[in-house]
């Protein structure tokens, strides 16, 4: 029988931030299997801010805010963790609800998000591609595991990306780039490695270039003191990557100017 109680840390029921261009109800999941140094969601991956939460409450809430969102997102933390729950969410979804879904995932548990595409469960997919795929070591620094789990743990991210480019209608690849982890040529390298995968051939797939930003909840306090790189910088950074690519579509996501379509 499926999860009825989902680990969480809250939802909000409209966000313009989430599914790129649309409205959603965005739902946190408590835990990850990743400990990004530089993640400001603290509490949410840690699970110290948490509750359970009954799906029959949260298919509530999400009904009396579905006219107002185009998509339940799920995020985190990691929602391929509560496997059960999440897909019973998303069939309550599709099949009670009638509103569109969208996976917000790392990408590690590719076995999970294999099913839920496959199921047709999925009309938005979102990863994040944190650090060159060719580079298994720097990987495992960006997403704070140990090298020696790091050839394995590419490999999934690499086979959901493969996956959700075959499978899902609405592909949103996502990296954030933090100054002291990343270099120009580490975004130039991940958009070749995207377009290499067929992100450029997908009728509905994104590369999206994200702003780090500092806040008071990072898993590393240090990077509680590391500058927000420069909106321009990002900017032509990401131009510079879908040229050099031949991405048709790549967008910025900045706390200066929003997202912005390069």
């Amino acid at each position: 029988m499926a999860a009825r109680t989902l680990r969480l840390a809250g939802w909000v029921e409209t966000s313009l931030v989430d599914v790129l261009g649309e409205v959603s109800f965005t739902i946190w999941f408590c835990g990850c299997n990743f400990r990004c140094p530089w993640c400001q969601n603290a509490p949410v991956v840690l699970g110290t801010a948490c509750r359970d939460v009954p799906l029959s409450e949260l298919l509530e809430a999400i009904s009396e805010a579905r006219l107002l969102a185009d998509y339940v997102q799920a995020t985190g933390g990691e929602p391929t963790l509560q496997a059960e729950g999440l897909r019973a969410l998303f069939e309550a979804c599709k099949d009670q609800l009638g509103v569109k879904t969208s996976l917000d995932t790392n990408g590690a548990r590719d076995n999970v998000v294999k099913g839920l595409l496959e199921a047709g469960l999925v009309d938005h997919f979102a990863m994040d591609v944190k650090a060159p795929l060719a580079e298994p070591d720097k990987y495992a620094r960006v997403v704070g595991l140990p090298a020696g789990k790091a050839g394995d743990t590419v490999g999934r991210v690499r086979s959901s990306l493969v996956l959700a480019l075959d499978m899902a209608p609405f592909v949103e690849i996502r990296t954030t780039f933090v100054p002291n982890l990343h270099t120009r040529e580490d975004i130039l390298i991940i958009a070749s490695e995207l377009a290499e995968l067929g992100l450029a051939k997908h009728p509905r797939a994104y590369y999206v270039l994200q702003q780090f930003s500092p806040g008071e909840n990072p898993l590393d306090p240090a990077f509680a003191q590391v500058m927000r790189p420069p909106a321009d910088f990002l900017l032509a950074l990401a131009r510079e990557a879908k040229e050099q690519a031949g991405l048709p579509a790549v967008y910025v996501r900045t706390q200066e100017a929003g997202v912005v379509e390069v």
